[in-house]
């Protein structure tokens, strides 16, 4: 593979590297049919990119109600940040 980017144009290169991860990547969440909620979140996150963690975090902080964020970031806060 990286003969192949090394092969390709130098203007290519972004190009090609972009739509190699978009390619990579988990894509959306799933319902969860198989396992729990939590499962289903887990098994998608350790496949997420680090914007996607992001992007999903915050959008899902955003739209919790007062009292979910006060919860949440009670529980975030236990533990120091990596």
């Amino acid at each position: 593979m990286v003969d192949a980017l090394l092969a390709c144009d130098h203007y290519d290169r972004v190009p090609f590297l972009e739509a190699l991860l978009d390619e990579l990547r988990p894509g959306w969440p799933q319902t969860p049919f198989l396992c729990g909620l939590m499962e289903e979140a887990g098994f998608w996150a350790d496949m997420a990119s680090r914007a996607e963690l992001k992007a999903y975090c915050l959008a899902s902080y955003q739209r919790m109600t007062p009292a979910d964020q006060a919860a949440f970031l009670g529980y975030v806060q236990q533990t120091e940040a990596a």
